[in-house]
């Protein structure tokens, strides 16, 4: 009872047209300050600060956490575009700023498919190539803003990729496990050919361009459709959010947990999976401030509210003050139940009541940088 008072003074209210807004503050906000701290340090130390969002079909297209990464960029500095990924080689689709295209024989294996049979990191995914095979990245044809970039590190095993249509010259080699490419001028088109140092097809699992200089580097990750569960089939999951340097992990689940029915939702179960990411993200990564965000209200089979997000929300918050970590509670924020129906009669959510427009995810990402905002300046 007093969590659920101490609560209703996080949240405020405005007005978005037709929908009722109430901003909420994060919750345990003092945990984040370790993050707050290297944000302010920035221009100081000329130095970059790492984040890496996490999450399912509301991240993997990237606008929500997109409207993120370019509110901080804009704010404390652009380090680049940070991680990205072909998900067209694996039959799915990606954020809308950045071209992939792909030529020859692929494989592809993620967490909901073949996960025995792959090794699989942060991303979910993993794509191996033939030697016939090559892809391609393109930052400029789509950008929403300058994404070049003079340094790309591929996540990758077993051998590495080879760029081709460089402009001026480069220099590769290996660190940490992954194949890292350094340029001496800036570079928005690429294509690159898999090179085997070993008779093992070389694995890629994601790409991270940077741009030399000091500010934000934001990674958004995403699988349509994914669980917490499922998510822990990572092999590199926390391996690889250490290789990233990750000074905040953003985790974004919950809505295909909880698209169930009540009778079959364990949400005991779903919140020890939830400390079990924890765990395995503190485990490399034991100084990495964690911020849980609760999913959006949501309807089942376009008909019936679900009786579950709340529940979760309930046990996330719970799980913060066990874990010492941070929430922001976006069911709250966009109207608790029902209100989803409002966002979509507004134009901010889609006709199935789970996903949102557009508009919709770029409003929840000015949210979420708000909080942010407001933690950082209370600090």
């Amino acid at each position: 009872m007093l969590l659920s008072i101490f609560l209703l003074v996080l949240c405020g209210f405005a007005q978005h047209s037709k929908v009722a807004i109430h901003p909420c503050d994060i919750f345990n906000v003092q945990s984040l300050s370790s993050f707050f701290t290297k944000l302010g340090a920035i221009v100081s130390d000329c130095t970059n600060v790492s984040v890496v969002h996490i999450g399912d079909s509301h991240i993997q297209a990237d606008v929500f956490s997109g409207t993120v990464r370019k509110k901080l960029q804009s704010t404390f500095g652009d380090a680049g575009r940070g991680f990205v990924f072909p998900y067209k080689i694996a039959k799915s689709y990606g954020a809308l700023d950045v071209q992939f295209s792909h030529t020859g024989t692929w494989q592809y294996c993620y967490i909901k498919r073949d996960y025995l049979e792959c090794n699989l990191g942060v991303a979910g995914f993993t794509v191996t190539p033939a030697e016939n095979a090559a892809f391609s990245i393109d930052v400029a044809i789509k950008a929403q803003t300058d994404a070049a970039f003079n340094k790309v590190t591929l996540l990758d095993n077993y051998g590495s990729f080879l760029p081709e249509q460089v402009i001026g010259n480069y220099l590769t080699g290996k660190e940490n496990r992954h194949t890292v490419i350094y340029f001496d001028e800036l570079q928005d088109r690429l294509m690159f050919r898999p090179g085997y140092d070993t008779d093992t097809l070389p694995e890629l699992q994601g790409l991270v361009l940077e741009n030399s200089q000091p500010g934000v580097l934001y990674h958004a990750m995403g699988i349509n459709g994914s669980t917490v569960s499922q998510y822990l089939r990572s092999k590199y999951f926390e391996e690889q959010i250490n290789d990233l340097n990750a000074s905040l992990v953003i985790i974004s689940f919950g809505t295909n947990d909880s698209y169930t029915s009540s009778s079959n939702f364990c949400v005991k179960c779903l919140k020890e999976e939830y400390r079990t990411l924890i765990k395995r993200i503190r485990n490399k990564n034991p100084d990495t401030a964690i911020l849980l965000t609760t999913p959006p209200d949501h309807y089942l089979n376009r008909k019936y509210p679900s009786k579950n997000v709340a529940p979760l929300r309930d046990a996330m918050l719970e799980l913060a003050l066990e874990e010492d970590l941070a929430v922001w509670d976006l069911y709250k924020s966009m109207g608790g139940k029902n209100a989803i129906v409002d966002w979509k009669n507004d134009e901010l959510a889609r006709a199935d009541l789970i996903h949102f427009t557009v508009k919709g995810y770029e409003l929840q990402g000015e949210m979420l940088y708000n909080a942010l905002m407001k933690g950082y300046k209370g600090q």
